[in-house]
């Protein structure tokens, strides 16, 4: 049985802001609809006050946004205290310019002439807006030329792939009249991507199918969470959230005890954020066979973000009597956020509760310190991630002399140069793993 959504949202309103944060990816993170979320948020900015709402208003990126909410942004972007709380008005900025841009258009030079909207994103709204005259012809058009002009680009810096998200938002306005085109564009084989516009072509129509709620292409999606890319794996778990539907986790279920490593930590993350009884049972048999201790971990992620009561006690099987490196930490707060909401306690409650706040003032403290000292704050970081001093890690090998780096070429891996790792610390600042933070973002 999962907590209902009504306590959930409750949550929005509770004085610990980590609580507040959690409760709202719960809705963010699963792309919902509910138009009565941001309203709440609002509340919550404004009973608490706005010094750390960035957090807030950050998760709610994704949020269902009406021409009251849209308004409320507005005025606070005129606000001429809204600029000295950190990183607020960018995160507010950030909500319009991934807000439903029918809403946006009556607005447009309000927006603009708002005190401290970021003039740097004034380019996205601008072509999110022209795009509303696009017809479908035009949309396939525009998104089969850009991957045309980008198929010798190697890696995800080297082209604009924001620019082809809005085509696809554009696009996806059509709905179920993209299904033809997105199932011939799945059933292109390729040999080698290296020179194919379907580098970019194929990772962007899964993304498309996800929008437009293509119920029909989801073996096609389950089947590319098998290829080993970052770009795909990504688009392949976001589009099956968004469609949502016992099919998706059915097809999951039916692949993941057998599948990859890759595949089965992208796959984990529609069970976390389809909201379902479906996905809770789902969970509950897969990390009884899982091996692998990091998708163990992350199934029990999964089963605390469905706020499931039958979640808890497994979850705390993965953390009782064992050492907690920097995962094990975060599942174990994790653990205590849920309970925290769900008004659920287990016998080592308040013994890790304070635990987890001594760690927490610890590290405050050591921020602290470090302040003004950027490479002190680098090696802080790197330590914590690997809990233990850098003196105690292993030294790296020396490269082998048969291949220098100018002979490797990786034309396939579609990442970025400067990756962050699904569970390193965010390069944000906010203290949380990369997946849990701005990666749900992205």
């Amino acid at each position: 049985m999962r907590l209902s959504e009504e306590k959930i949202k409750a949550a929005i309103q509770h004085s610990d802001t980590e609580i507040r944060q959690r409760a709202i990816r719960y809705f963010s993170a699963s792309y919902s609809t509910d138009p009565s979320i941001m309203p709440l948020v609002i509340k919550a900015v404004e009973t608490f006050g706005r010094q750390d709402a960035y957090h807030l208003i950050g998760f709610s990126r994704d949020l269902s946004q009406t021409e009251e909410t849209i308004a409320w942004i507005i005025d606070e972007l005129n606000d001429e205290e809204s600029n000295k709380h950190e990183n607020y008005v960018y995160n507010l900025s950030m909500v319009l310019v991934q807000a439903d841009p029918a809403l946006l258009l009556p607005r447009e030079s309000d927006i603009f002439e708002a005190r401290h909207f970021m003039r740097g994103l004034h380019t996205p709204i601008v072509e999110r807006l022209r795009m509303l005259s696009w017809d479908e012809a035009t949309c396939w058009q525009e998104l089969e030329e850009f991957c045309e002009a980008g198929k010798d680009a190697k890696y995800v810096n080297d082209v604009n792939l924001g620019y082809a998200n809005l085509i696809v938002e554009a696009l996806a306005r059509y709905g179920d009249a993209c299904e033809p085109k997105v199932k011939a564009v799945f059933d292109v084989e390729v040999d080698d991507y290296s020179h194919h516009p379907m580098k970019w072509l194929e990772p962007l129509v899964v993304r498309l199918a996800g929008q437009a709620n293509l119920e029909s292409v989801i073996p096609q999606i389950v089947a590319r969470l098998h290829d080993n890319s970052d770009l795909l794996g990504k688009e392949c778990a976001d589009a099956l959230i968004r469609i949502g539907t016992p099919a998706v986790v059915h097809a999951i279920a039916e692949a993941f005890p057998t599948a990859e490593r890759h595949f089965r930590i992208y796959a984990v993350n529609p069970l976390e954020n389809i909201h379902s009884d479906l996905a809770v049972e789902t969970c509950l048999k897969l990390i009884d066979t899982e091996k692998d201790q990091l998708i163990r971990n992350n199934l029990g992620y999964a089963l605390l973000s469905q706020f499931a009561y039958e979640g808890i006690e497994p979850v705390r099987q993965l953390l009782i009597g064992k050492k907690l490196d920097f995962e094990g930490k975060g599942l174990r707060g994790e653990l205590l956020d849920t309970c925290v909401i769900m008004g659920e306690r287990f016998p080592e409650y308040d013994e890790w509760l304070a635990t987890k706040k001594a760690e927490k003032e610890e590290h405050r403290k050591s921020v602290e310190e470090l302040k003004g000292d950027p490479a002190g704050l680098i090696k802080y970081a790197l330590e914590k991630l690997a809990g233990k001093k850098l003196d105690d890690l292993p030294k790296p090998k020396p490269a082998l002399p048969s291949a220098s780096a100018s002979s490797l070429s990786f034309p396939l891996q579609q990442a970025s140069k400067q990756k962050v790792g699904r569970n390193d610390l965010c390069p944000c600042g906010s203290g949380k793993k990369f997946k849990k933070c701005c990666l749900m973002r992205n």
